[in-house]
């Protein structure tokens, strides 16, 4: 059985300077910090990372709060960020992040004023060939050149997270394993065959198919399966904790022992969960959590819920 998913938690931004960066995801895409996290150095094993490590983070939201998803905004301070985030939209692991937004022609003059790198203009996208279904949309980088999506939809007063964009090598293979590992489930996708390249910042036509993959009974955010036709999968994902640009996605669970169990019994190799502090401002002694590759090694997190 799957392990179960009580939530969404959170999608991790590490970045380089993080005022920079809280004041592009406050100021133009509209999300508000609620959290603090900066906690003393610690064992950096349960991240894969040797010695003692040490981060300073920013929570944020939508006007959903706590009650729904946050990005976790997070500068490495031991041992200090290396690369670049994902360049090309076809790079396996995770190469966006989706807000949807009320006026995406309001985002795009907040980027502009404020000098951020934007593939296009605002494009309306066709997103299936079947159903002819379109989409406006826009396609920012943050001040470290994390792919930042945003989708225009009016019915909507505030900007909402609404999912992150993992591609893969083999889409049957990994939606296997996101239903068997984590019990998601997939509720639509797109495949919208050749179509116009402008959204990523591409001449050349574009192609793929994707699944859009969602926690049981919920509907706060969904993961953008996706398997590019044209161009082909390249590079991989993310191998450090520290790494810049989009590293993990984090799930909250009830019993992390009962779940890292499943973990082993399902066959996913990970080391077993670790007891992390979340600094002073966190009204919690700490948190166990479990990190763990997808078929392809983009990073999941497991994080059990807190005792208060």
């Amino acid at each position: 059985m799957a392990v179960e998913i009580q939530s969404v938690m959170h999608v991790n931004v590490n970045c380089r300077i993080l005022d920079r960066s809280l004041a592009f995801y406050r100021d133009v895409a509209g999300l508000v910090p609620e959290s603090h996290t900066n906690p003393v150095p610690q064992d950096g094993a349960g991240f894969g990372l040797e010695g003692r490590v040490q981060w300073d983070a920013h929570i944020l939201h939508d006007e959903r709060g706590f009650a729904g998803p946050g990005l976790d905004l997070l500068e490495w301070k031991i041992p200090k960020p290396v690369g670049v985030p994902a360049d090309a939209p076809n790079h396996l692991g995770f190469f966006r992040v989706g807000l949807r937004v009320p006026d995406i022609d309001a985002v795009y003059e907040r980027a502009l004023a404020r000098g951020v790198a934007c593939a296009s203009p605002p494009v309306e996208a066709r997103v299936d060939s079947a159903d002819g279904s379109r989409v406006r949309a826009l396609l920012c980088r943050d001040p470290d050149g994390t792919a930042v999506e945003f989708v225009e939809a009016p019915g909507l007063a505030w900007p909402r997270l609404s999912h992150v964009n993992v591609n893969c090598s083999n889409l049957e293979v990994s939606r296997a394993w996101y239903e068997r590992v984590l019990g998601l489930e997939v509720r639509g996708g797109s495949s919208p065959g050749p179509v116009g390249g402008a959204f990523f910042g591409l001449e050349e036509d574009v192609e793929w198919q994707a699944d859009r993959l969602w926690p049981k009974g919920q509907d706060a955010f969904a993961i953008d399966l996706l398997e590019w036709k044209h161009p082909a999968p390249a590079g991989r994902p993310a191998a450090a904790a520290n790494q810049l640009g989009l590293y993990r996605m984090a799930f909250m669970v009830e019993d992390m022992q009962a779940c890292y169990a499943e973990l082993q019994a399902q066959g996913v190799e990970c080391p077993p969960p670790v007891y992390l502090d979340m600094g002073p401002e966190i009204p919690i002694d700490g948190l166990w959590a479990v990190f763990f590759p997808d078929p392809d090694g983009a990073c999941m997190e497991l994080i059990e819920t807190p005792r208060l």
